[in-house]
């Protein structure tokens, strides 16, 4: 079998191999462990496909069903496993895990200070759950990229209103 140019290889290849990956990832795994599944999972589909052992339907559902058998076999080998009761000691509460530190000033005054643009910024995204496209388009952006970045200076500012509450706290 050659697989040289093959436009059908290729195809599969460009398709599940990020299916693969996102796949893996979920399941905890790196790029490394995703590629050599895919590729483990493309040589047996390869030598069932030859052998005529199996019919198969869907290339990529036969590929990304071998993938997840063999990313699974592999995580659970590269685990390694600890008696709890020989770590009982490690695993105490801290003290003040209960103790919510105390918050003096609203979330909310600090969305408010940042600007009514970038209060509505993020509602869109983080409560209305709103994709960035959308957002751009709404809120006028020239550009997803745009609003992405807005909504990076955004946070950055109620990120250092934090600190400097924070710092103001720590004086007193």
């Amino acid at each position: 079998m050659t697989m040289h140019n093959d436009p059908i290889f290729e195809a599969v290849y460009r398709d599940t191999l990020p299916k693969v990956a996102r796949m893996v990832h979920r399941m905890g795994g790196d790029l490394d462990t995703a590629k050599d599944v895919f590729h483990d999972a493309v040589i047996i589909y390869l030598e069932k496909k030859q052998q005529n052992t199996v019919a198969i339907g869907s290339d990529q559902a036969y590929i990304l069903g071998i993938a997840r058998i063999l990313c699974l076999r592999r995580l659970k080998d590269d685990r390694q496993y600890v008696a709890i009761h020989s770590q009982e000691d490690d695993y105490s509460i801290p003290a003040d895990f209960y103790d919510p530190p105390p918050v003096t000033q609203p979330v909310i005054s600090w969305l408010r200070n940042a600007g009514k643009k970038c209060l509505q910024l993020l509602q869109a995204f983080y409560y209305e759950k709103r994709s960035m496209t959308e957002i751009a388009r709404h809120l006028q952006y020239k550009t997803q990229h745009v609003a992405t970045v807005q909504k990076y200076k955004c946070l950055e500012k109620i990120r250092e209103q934090v600190k400097q509450t924070s710092h103001e706290e720590a004086a007193i």
